[in-house]
C-alpha cells in the first residue's frame, strides 16, 4: 500500500511538473539580448490580431501567410494592412505543397500578395505537409521550386527566403543546391542542419502571445 501511495505521489508530481513545463514552453522565447530582432507567422488559423498589442509585445517584424498550396488565405489582406498600421515590418510567405500543381501555386500567390517596395522579402516554406504523402525524386522537388520562385520573384521584384524545416532539408537538401536567404525551423535549439548560416531562425512553433487568440510561430533574426 506504501508503495503504492509512493508510486502515485510521483505521478503527480511528474505530471504537475509536465504542465508547468509545456506551459513553460509556451511563452518562451530566445533572449532579446542575443537577437534583438523578434517577430510572428500569422495565418487565418490564427485567428484575428490586435496588431499594436503584438508590436507592444515585442513584435518587430511579420510574416503574413497569403497561399497555402493552391489556397489564398482568407486572412491575408486583413493580418496584411494591420501589420502595416501598426508599423511592424511585414512579408508574405507560401506554404509549398508537393501534391499540388506548382502553377497552380504560383497563381494563388500572385493573386493574393501585391507588389510593395517598403515590404519584407517573402518566404516560401518547404516542409512535409498533413495529408500530403508524396515524395517526389530531389530533383524534381527542386525544379518545383525554381519553378515557383521565378515568377514569384519576378513579381516581388526581390530574391525570396526558403524557410526549410530539417525534415525536408534531409530529404531534398535544398539549401545545398538553391542559393537564397536561408529561415531555420527548431524548437529551442540553435539549428545547424543548413548548408549555410541561415538569417532567421523559428525557434517556437507554439508561443503564446498576448494580441492574438492561438499559438504562433515566433522567430528571430540572426546578428
Amino acid at each position: 500500500m506504501m508503495r503504492s501511495r509512493l508510486i502515485l505521489g510521483a505521478g503527480v508530481v511528474l505530471a504537475i511538473a509536465a504542465v508547468v513545463a509545456w506551459r513553460w514552453s509556451l511563452g518562451w522565447h530566445p533572449s532579446p539580448t542575443r537577437f534583438p530582432v523578434q517577430g510572428l507567422t500569422v495565418a487565418a488559423a490564427d485567428g484575428p490580431v490586435d496588431w499594436p498589442m503584438v508590436r507592444a509585445r515585442g513584435a518587430d517584424f511579420a510574416f503574413i501567410t497569403a497561399s497555402d498550396g493552391t489556397a489564398r488565405d482568407p486572412a491575408f489582406e486583413a493580418n496584411w494592412n494591420g501589420a502595416h498600421a501598426a508599423g511592424l515590418r511585414h512579408g508574405a510567405l507560401h506554404v509549398f505543397s508537393l501534391c499540388e500543381p506548382t502553377a497552380d501555386q504560383v497563381t494563388a500567390y500572385l493573386t493574393t500578395v501585391p507588389r510593395a517596395a517598403d515590404a519584407l522579402p517573402a518566404a516560401l516554406a518547404l516542409d512535409f505537409t498533413p495529408g500530403c504523402d508524396a515524395r517526389p525524386t530531389r530533383a524534381q522537388v527542386l525544379t518545383a521550386i525554381r519553378g515557383f520562385l521565378a515568377p514569384a520573384e519576378y513579381h516581388d521584384g526581390r530574391t525570396m527566403m526558403l524557410r526549410i524545416s530539417p525534415a525536408f532539408e534531409d530529404e531534398y537538401r535544398v539549401s545545398e543546391a538553391i542559393v537564397r536567404p536561408l529561415w531555420a525551423t527548431r524548437r529551442f535549439f540553435e539549428p545547424d542542419y543548413l548548408a549555410r548560416p541561415w538569417r532567421l531562425w523559428q525557434s517556437n512553433p507554439t508561443r503564446r502571445i498576448e494580441g492574438v487568440a492561438d499559438s504562433v510561430a515566433w522567430s528571430v533574426a540572426a546578428q
